[in-house]
């Protein structure tokens, strides 16, 4: 994964730098890796608009994620690909 200066733009124009610092970029690298080996091609982007997720440990993110994938079934790349609200399934109980 790499960004580049205007990713990290971006990533200041939609987040407060101290969301930002607190990034482990392990642990955002092992997530990002996760969602390509789950075909989601749009993984920068994901990480460009809810930096939030990534800020969760490796493991409970694959939890939600896998919670996300039920609930959205077969076709969850391209459901969650047209509409990244979707991802608001992760935080429910």
């Amino acid at each position: 994964m790499n960004l580049d200066e205007l990713d990290i733009q971006v990533l200041k124009e939609n987040f407060d730098e101290e969301i930002i610092k607190e990034l482990d970029i392990n642990n955002v690298a092992k997530i990002y890796k996760y969602l390509v080996d789950n075909g989601i091609y749009y993984a920068k982007d994901l990480l460009l608009e809810s930096l939030d997720l990534f800020l969760l440990p490796k493991e409970e993110f694959i939890t939600k994620f896998e919670k996300l994938k039920n609930v959205l079934g077969e076709d969850y790349i391209n459901k969650l690909g047209e509409d990244l609200s979707l991802l608001e399934i992760m935080y429910q109980d």
